[in-house]
């Protein structure tokens, strides 16, 4: 855990930003602004942003603007892209263009087509059923039977509106399942806190990147606490809302290897119910200590922001 408290407090900064970046990728975002986020001079900030970061700022908001479309592109087949490009902050079509095939490698429309057919493929293999049943009996039971792949998994699934939820974060990035230090940061905040002694205690990973677009060292992903709304975040600790929402939850009783297929049953699970992924962000709702279960496994809720095709 960082005990500098300078270079928490920049860290936090840095989040603050990073969480403003994000929810405004769909216009124009200046320097000015983003080092008053950050409460530092401009030129303190581009140093302080590059230094925890990586990169520059500017090169952090194309590739986030670029990943983001990518998302788009196969979360939605049928947008234009030109919508697109400009849902994600580009100033026209032809800037876009030029950006999007320098970063991936191919147009818009090409990584659209790959890519959304290998996705098909998946989803109809693992959505694949009993010639027989026909019956519209099965959108009407939460209780859920799914093949991915060779793993058949049980779940219980549905898509409803879900509350608005307080968190308190520490930030990884990285690979999604190198999480652990991340929690065990947030765990050494709020135990003197009193807050893993509150009652319905609820811990969750919020997941900001697809991990087919991200480059694994640079996923962005939150372990979560929900907290009361006026909960003060110190040191490397930050705090937002995630909005309320129309969700699909599946929830799944599973081992620490299955959450891949887990993800990859809810996938085919909103497009069997006539749904995509909206924007927003994905997340892992935990319902029990693992180490308490007979089979070790967990109970999770996945919940992902869904809206009609």
């Amino acid at each position: 855990m960082e005990t500098d408290p300078i270079r928490q407090l920049h860290r936090k900064r840095i989040n603050r930003v990073i969480d403003h970046i994000h929810a405004h990728l769909d216009r124009k975002l200046t320097v000015d602004e983003l080092a008053s986020v950050a409460g530092l001079s401009p030129y303190h900030f581009h140093r302080t942003f590059r230094a925890l970061v990586g990169e520059p700022v500017a090169r952090y908001v194309m590739r986030k603007r670029l990943e983001r479309a990518g998302s788009l592109l196969l979360g939605d087949p049928s947008a234009p892209v030109s919508d697109i490009a400009y849902a994600c902050g580009f100033s026209s079509p032809s800037v876009f263009s030029r950006n999007f095939r320098r970063c991936f490698g191919m147009s818009a429309e090409t990584f659209r087509r790959t890519n959304c057919h290998a996705h098909s493929k998946n989803r109809q293999a693992s959505g694949k059923r009993d010639p027989q049943d026909r019956s519209y009996s099965r959108y009407l039971c939460r209780h859920k039977t799914v093949k991915t792949g060779d793993t058949t998994m049980d779940c219980t699934f549905e898509i409803k509106e879900l509350p608005a939820l307080s968190i308190a974060y520490c930030r990884h990035v990285g690979p999604f399942d190198q999480m652990e230090g991340a929690f065990s940061q947030l765990m050494q905040w709020a135990y003197p806190r009193g807050l893993l002694d509150a009652p319905g205690l609820q811990l969750l990973s919020v997941y900001h990147d697809h991990p087919g677009i991200t480059a694994p060292d640079k996923l962005t992903s939150d372990a979560g606490m929900v907290v009361p709304p006026d909960t003060r975040a110190e040191g490397c600790i930050g705090r937002y809302d995630i909005a309320p929402g129309r969700f699909a939850v599946g929830r799944f009783e599973i081992g620490m290897d299955e959450f891949r297929e887990a993800w990859d049953a809810m996938f085919a699970l909103i497009a069997e119910h006539g749904c995509q992924c909206a924007e927003g962000p994905h997340y892992e709702l935990y319902r029990n200590n693992r180490d308490e279960h007979p089979g070790r496994k967990w109970i999770v809720d996945i919940c992902i922001p869904v809206r009609p095709l």
